[in-house]
């Protein structure tokens, strides 16, 4: 066999890879909307208490579908062979608000102030690319109408 013969084949099965992980993707987020659902009829079950963690799970379990949504849209950019940074950064951004929201302050004041020190680093590196990459291509900061 040729070996342009074997980049072909290899790059036939590189896609149907990435169409089963948008699927995989696909199956997760509407198992998480499932989920949110189930989380949420609960919560309103409980009645007028008001119980400050069951709702940041609820939260918590919206954000990572999120989260699973901008991966499926990364997945969708590649398979189109789209300029994936915006998507990435979108969900970088989504997913360190998610860490965020979710912060756990119960542990050891010297635990929390490193993570909360890290989460602050993150969320200022990604802005940082952001900023940077929309400096040279002021285009990615253009919000683009949903594709048919």
């Amino acid at each position: 066999m040729k070996k342009s013969g074997i980049i072909d084949i290899m790059d036939t099965a590189v896609i149907w890879i990435e169409g089963f992980v948008a699927a995989a993707l696909v199956a997760l987020a509407a198992w998480g909307a499932v989920s949110l659902t189930t989380e949420i009829v609960a919560l309103l079950g409980e009645g007028p208490r008001f119980q400050l963690a069951s709702y940041v799970a609820v939260l918590d379990v919206a954000l990572v579908i999120f989260i699973i949504v901008e991966l499926f849209r990364i997945a969708i950019a590649y398979l189109r062979k789209d300029d994936v940074i915006p998507t990435v950064l979108e969900a970088g951004l989504v997913a360190v608000a998610r860490k965020l929201v979710t912060f756990d302050t119960h542990a050891a004041a010297s635990d929390v102030l490193m993570k909360a020190g890290g989460l602050g680093l993150l969320l200022l590196a990604v802005g940082v690319t952001w900023y940077l990459l929309a400096k040279r291509n002021p285009r990615l900061l253009e919000i683009e109408e949903p594709k048919p």
